[in-house]
Protein backbone atom coordinates (compact mmCIF):
# COMPACT_ATOMS: atom_id res chain seq x y z
CA UNK A 1 0.00 0.00 0.00
CA UNK A 2 1.03 3.79 -0.66
CA UNK A 3 2.26 5.56 1.94
CA UNK A 4 -0.50 8.23 1.33
CA UNK A 5 -3.76 8.86 2.31
CA UNK A 6 -6.61 10.77 0.71
CA UNK A 7 -7.88 13.51 2.63
CA UNK A 8 -11.63 14.36 2.60
CA UNK A 9 -11.58 18.05 2.54
CA UNK A 10 -12.51 18.45 6.39
CA UNK A 11 -10.48 17.73 9.45
CA UNK A 12 -11.12 17.65 13.08
CA UNK A 13 -8.79 17.28 15.82
CA UNK A 14 -8.59 15.75 19.40
CA UNK A 15 -5.90 17.15 20.96
CA UNK A 16 -3.39 15.14 23.21
CA UNK A 17 -4.62 16.61 26.87
CA UNK A 18 -8.41 15.26 25.73
CA UNK A 19 -9.73 11.78 27.04
CA UNK A 20 -13.32 10.86 25.81
CA UNK A 21 -15.45 7.81 27.56
CA UNK A 22 -18.30 7.10 24.97
CA UNK A 23 -19.41 6.96 21.64
CA UNK A 24 -18.21 9.05 19.09
CA UNK A 25 -19.26 9.39 14.92
CA UNK A 26 -16.89 10.90 12.36
CA UNK A 27 -18.45 12.27 9.48
CA UNK A 28 -15.08 13.40 7.69
CA UNK A 29 -11.33 13.46 8.45
CA UNK A 30 -10.63 12.78 12.34
CA UNK A 31 -6.50 12.78 13.01
CA UNK A 32 -6.69 11.63 16.62
CA UNK A 33 -3.57 12.63 19.57
CA UNK A 34 -5.50 12.11 22.28
CA UNK A 35 -7.54 9.08 24.00
CA UNK A 36 -11.25 7.53 23.45
CA UNK A 37 -12.76 4.96 25.31
CA UNK A 38 -15.51 3.50 23.27
CA UNK A 39 -16.73 3.44 19.96
CA UNK A 40 -15.24 5.33 17.00
CA UNK A 41 -17.68 4.88 14.21
CA UNK A 42 -16.76 6.50 11.28
CA UNK A 43 -19.33 7.08 8.06
CA UNK A 44 -18.56 5.90 4.52
CA UNK A 45 -15.50 7.82 2.96
CA UNK A 46 -14.04 9.48 6.64
CA UNK A 47 -10.26 8.66 7.50
CA UNK A 48 -9.03 8.01 11.15
CA UNK A 49 -5.21 8.85 11.82
CA UNK A 50 -4.54 7.31 15.51
CA UNK A 51 -1.25 9.91 15.95
CA UNK A 52 1.12 8.55 17.53
CA UNK A 53 0.93 9.11 21.58
CA UNK A 54 -3.26 8.22 21.09
CA UNK A 55 -5.38 5.68 21.96
CA UNK A 56 -8.58 3.95 20.83
CA UNK A 57 -9.55 1.24 23.67
CA UNK A 58 -12.88 -0.11 22.18
CA UNK A 59 -14.32 -0.65 18.99
CA UNK A 60 -13.42 1.09 16.22
CA UNK A 61 -15.11 1.14 12.87
CA UNK A 62 -13.71 2.38 9.38
CA UNK A 63 -13.60 2.58 5.91
CA UNK A 64 -9.00 3.94 6.04
CA UNK A 65 -7.28 3.20 9.44
CA UNK A 66 -3.94 4.41 9.83
CA UNK A 67 -2.34 3.37 13.36
CA UNK A 68 0.44 5.62 14.38
CA UNK A 69 -0.71 5.53 18.26
CA UNK A 70 -2.46 2.61 20.09
CA UNK A 71 -5.57 0.93 19.29
CA UNK A 72 -6.96 -2.00 21.24
CA UNK A 73 -10.00 -3.72 21.19
CA UNK A 74 -12.07 -4.75 18.29
CA UNK A 75 -11.55 -3.13 14.34
CA UNK A 76 -13.37 -3.11 11.46
CA UNK A 77 -11.79 -1.71 8.71
CA UNK A 78 -13.80 -1.72 5.51
CA UNK A 79 -10.79 -0.90 2.92
CA UNK A 80 -7.76 -0.71 4.55
CA UNK A 81 -5.76 -0.68 7.79
CA UNK A 82 -2.08 0.45 7.88
CA UNK A 83 -0.09 0.44 11.01
CA UNK A 84 3.18 2.79 10.40
CA UNK A 85 6.42 1.50 12.18
CA UNK A 86 5.29 3.40 15.03
CA UNK A 87 1.72 1.86 15.88
CA UNK A 88 0.35 -0.90 18.12
CA UNK A 89 -3.08 -2.82 17.44
CA UNK A 90 -4.36 -5.56 19.96
CA UNK A 91 -7.36 -7.42 19.33
CA UNK A 92 -9.65 -8.94 16.84
CA UNK A 93 -8.87 -6.94 13.26
CA UNK A 94 -11.48 -7.38 10.14
CA UNK A 95 -10.42 -5.89 7.20
CA UNK A 96 -9.43 -6.43 3.08
CA UNK A 97 -6.51 -4.86 2.81
CA UNK A 98 -3.76 -5.00 6.16
CA UNK A 99 -0.23 -3.29 5.85
CA UNK A 100 1.93 -3.62 8.71
CA UNK A 101 5.12 -1.60 8.18
CA UNK A 102 8.55 -3.12 10.16
CA UNK A 103 8.74 -2.14 13.35
CA UNK A 104 4.91 -1.97 14.35
CA UNK A 105 3.33 -3.88 17.19
CA UNK A 106 0.66 -5.93 15.56
CA UNK A 107 -0.68 -8.85 18.35
CA UNK A 108 -4.36 -9.84 16.96
CA UNK A 109 -6.43 -11.97 15.35
CA UNK A 110 -7.32 -11.51 11.86
CA UNK A 111 -9.63 -12.09 9.42
CA UNK A 112 -8.86 -10.65 5.73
Amino acid sequence: MENKHRTTGELTVIASDISIEGKIEVRHELHLFGKITGEVRCLEGSILILKEGSLVDGKIEAETLIVEGFAKGEIHATKRLWITSRGKVAGLVKTPGLQVDPGAVFDARVSI
